[in-house]
């Protein structure tokens, strides 16, 4: 029987000693002097990658988002402690039927460049959306929309050609409020480097992949923000991050490296469980032996996620068995595929393979999320001790949500999603054969998917959904790992509270 052998152990500590000394993550002893810090100068908080654009309502991204939702406001939020939705630019919102929702917007708004907000704005922002030749990657998650109709200066109505239940959960995750008319006169490529919004924060400047400058806005209609500068710098490597958090240069930054929390003041940690997944995709998109699903399930067998949680994440995170996270309203438990390294080489051979035939490419970011790279060696050890030849490919941020979105990954990938809090943001999005960031496609499967999404029944969507979550595990479309625990290193001098749905937003926060 094969057995965590020496070859695993030794290949688990290997990583173990990778993650404890490499460039990604550690930092020599030492107490962070950011109580030395100004109060009155700009913050500037270390960010793990810049933007794809700074136009609203084109990338879904979560780096892109956070930042451009410090310059555009939303119509609807969610609350940062709870992740119930809340009205911002929308006065209120309701469902006239199955295919009519209208929404009725606050007066008296202005955008940076001191034109009005109203209904026309709010319809061109979807518009853009809906329009292909503007390419937006929001689109595929909009396609049931048919009109936005404008029925006063004030009120819109969106009407869409089937029914659509969650559309308020699409316009709280996806929807930013553009101004037209800038974007008219300057065109999608100014506006998309120099960009206009409703938000607490105008632009100053951005350097690709060094920063962005804000400054607050004095009309802003919440009042005007407490710190009046602020930058985001893009600091891709853990350790550097830490470094420049260590010796002051920046204020905050997410996802402290696990193995150096020690090293950080009880008042400089802020911690919240995240609604983010991270998982391991296999590809049935790409050309390769992950088109077999007991290729796929051999791998589940072949992997302890329990023990790469422990070893590489040092436990910062809670096990996940299928596609969403426990804190998601449409979860329900499904059967871990448990650590059986026999049964993986059975599965494997019952498909036509020998383990040591197989070589995979596993493409991973660095510094994305929390070890990510060394989650990624880690599973390329254990894979390796069954036979299977595992190159493990790491990629700049951008270039690897590239990759995906283009399918030019190999045959496995690692990467979160979130954060969610329904079924649908997350299957819809991962599982459909359009969704520009599907890893798995099955006819059958989005055949239900479509279906589950138009019924407006919760207790049928619940079963719905559960249905669906049992398939793809059944059908072994990913390894999945674990939700994702959020750890920030906070200046003590910075009023900040980590919010469930990961936003970093400038206005919310405080010198003391």
């Amino acid at each position: 029987m094969l057995k965590k052998n020496i070859i695993t152990s030794l290949l688990l500590l290997l990583v173990m000693l990778l993650a404890a000394c490499t460039e990604g993550t550690n930092v020599d002893n030492q107490s962070s002097n950011s109580e030395n810090q100004g109060s009155n100068g700009p913050l500037i908080i270390g960010f793990e990658a810049d933007a794809t654009t700074l136009m609203a309502n084109h990338d879904v991204n979560y780096v892109t988002d956070t930042l451009l939702r410090n310059i555009y406001d939303p119509l609807i939020d969610r609350a940062g402690e709870s992740g119930e939705f809340v009205p911002v630019l929308a006065e209120s919102w309701e469902n006239i039927d199955e295919k009519t929702w209208r929404i009725k917007l606050k007066e008296g708004i202005k955008f940076h460049n001191g034109a009005d907000f109203n209904a026309n704005s709010v319809k061109y922002s979807i518009d853009y959306i809906l329009n292909e030749e503007n390419g937006s990657f929001y689109r595929s998650r909009w396609a049931n929309v048919d009109e936005v109709v404008v029925l006063s200066d004030y009120e819109v109505e969106i009407r869409t050609a089937v029914p659509f239940p969650s559309i308020i959960q699409r316009i709280a995750e996806d929807l930013l409020i553009v101004e037209p008319g800038y974007v008219e006169e300057v065109g999608i490529d100014k506006a998309s480097k120099e960009p206009v919004g409703t938000g607490a924060y105008t632009f100053v400047d951005w350097s690709r992949d060094n920063y962005l400058k804000l400054k607050a806005f004095d009309g802003y209609w919440k009042g005007k923000p407490a710190i009046e500068e602020v930058e985001f710098k893009i600091i891709p490597e853990f350790s550097a991050r830490m470094s420049a958090f260590m010796s002051g240069e920046i204020h905050l930054f997410k996802n402290i490296p696990v193995d150096s929390v020690s090293q950080f003041g009880e008042d400089e940690i802020g911690q919240v469980s995240s609604a983010r997944i991270n998982y391991l995709a296999l590809s049935n998109l790409v050309e390769g032996p992950l088109k077999d699903v007991k290729v796929r399930q051999a791998i589940n067998y072949a992997i302890d996620a329990d023990e790469i949680l422990e070893t590489v994440l040092s436990g910062y995170g809670t096990r996940i068995t299928g596609p969403l996270s426990q804190i998601n309203i449409d979860y329900v438990a499904t059967e871990d595929y448990g650590y059986d390294p026999d049964l993986a080489v059975k599965l494997l051979e019952e498909a036509g393979y020998k383990p040591e035939d197989i070589t995979l490419t596993l493409d991973t970011p660095s510094g994305r999320y929390p070890m990510d790279s060394h989650v990624a060696q880690a599973i390329a050890s254990q894979l390796q001790a069954i036979g299977i030849k595992v190159n493990v490919q790491v990629n700049e941020w951008g270039k690897h949500l590239e990759k995906i979105q283009k399918r030019e990954t190999g045959d496995m990938f690692i990467l979160g999603w979130g954060p969610a809090f329904d079924g649908q943001s997350t299957i819809e999005n991962l599982f459909t054969l359009e969704a520009p960031y599907s890893s798995f496609y099955d006819e059958g499967i989005e055949a239900k998917i479509k279906a589950t999404n138009q019924l407006f029944d919760q207790n049928e969507r619940i079963t719905g959904y559960a249905e669906i979550q049992q398939d793809l595990v059944d059908q072994a479309a990913w390894v999945p790992l674990w939700q994702q625990a959020d750890l920030y290193a906070i200046n003590s001098s910075l009023n900040f509270s980590p919010r469930v749905d990961e936003k970093i937003n400038a206005f919310e926060m405080s010198w003391k």
